[in-house]
């Protein structure tokens, strides 16, 4: 029997509506209000932030290689990764 592939388990639009936000550190097109994330655009905590970058980075940055095919792409790292560390790591704790 053929092995299935596991879907992402990003919603679709995700990884869109996080990219500015973990680009820059600032929800500039109100992207994450669009799409419920949060309430006011000036105010997106820090935990969630983190959390998300933990668990769909990897889909932000694809979706972020995507997006600037064919113009000159931000520079790395980006916001996320210099405050997060790369994307998919547990947080380091404390004594380890």
């Amino acid at each position: 029997m053929p092995v299935r592939k596991r879907a992402s388990k990003a919603r679709p639009d995700e990884a869109k509506a996080w990219m500015m936000f973990m680009q820059s550190g600032h929800d500039f097109f109100d992207e994450l209000v669009d799409a419920g994330v949060v309430e006011d655009r000036h105010h997106v905590p820090r935990d969630l932030a983190e959390a998300t970058w933990r668990r769909i980075g990897n889909d932000v940055l694809a979706y972020m290689e995507e997006f600037y095919r064919g113009y000159h792409p931000p520079e790395r790292p980006i916001w996320a990764e210099r405050e997060f560390g790369p994307p998919g790591q547990m947080k380091r704790r404390a004594g380890r």
